[in-house]
């Protein structure tokens, strides 16, 4: 029988999808998005705050960090700077805890591979910046958080060497992958299915960070 945390993740699974075709109508942009986007991120706090963790301190980061999340996500449902700055405050926030959380069982250095998604993000970000404007310095504020927590992500997989910290790591990622995705379309432009690629990654994101709460199956 699934467990609460694993009802919940199914139920922020379904509110993701309908909350990016609310979003992709061709008519524009249904009120149920308004709804739905903030929901999703709510129902993989659900889960986490509901799993039965061996690790009780990590899972209550990882909840107060996907709390900021949520906030963040309704800031960014408003167009403008102010939104926009507002959104970025939440998740700098948040990402600062989610650092804290991965790095709870300690520090190691990160894996070699690390380099590649690392000199990928320096390049984008150069590429990025001079059509950032008068937010350049909260860009570059911003930018290092999100490289740290991949980096703390990495070290966490390294220590503890199972499926939480391959979550972790994974979520990691793809919160730098959608991050990217919605600076490219903040600062270049707004491009094709923009918002379907920023939300499911987003959304996948914060999806496999709140799993990583629930179990530890050891890989090695």
């Amino acid at each position: 029988m699934p467990t609460v945390s694993t009802l919940f993740l199914i139920a922020a699974a379904v509110s993701a999808v309908l909350a990016i075709l609310s979003e992709e109508r061709r008519t524009g942009r249904h009120a149920a998005f308004y709804l739905l986007k903030p929901l999703t991120t709510l129902l993989v706090l659900g889960a986490a705050a509901f799993a039965e963790s061996a690790d009780p301190a990590y899972r209550n980061w990882i909840c107060v960090a996907l709390l900021l999340s949520t906030c963040g996500d309704i800031a960014l449902l408003r167009a403008g700077n102010v939104a926009f700055m507002a959104g970025l405050g939440s998740f700098l926030v948040a990402h600062g805890l989610f650092v804290w959380a991965f790095v709870l069982d300690g520090f190691s250095t990160p894996p070699l591979w690390c380099a590649l998604p690392i000199a990928g993000a320096a390049a984008f970000f150069v590429w990025l910046l001079p059509r950032t404007g008068e937010l350049k310095i909260p860009v570059i504020v911003y930018a290092a958080a999100l490289v740290g927590m991949t980096l703390a992500a990495a070290a966490r997989a390294e220590v503890r060497g199972d499926t939480s910290g391959m979550l972790a790591i994974a979520g990691a990622l793809l919160f730098l992958l959608s991050d990217s995705a919605l600076a490219v379309r903040q600062f270049n432009g707004p491009y094709r299915r923009a918002q379907t690629l920023i939300l499911s990654t987003y959304w996948l994101a914060v999806g496999l960070i709140g799993a990583s709460t629930l179990g530890t199956l050891r890989i090695a």
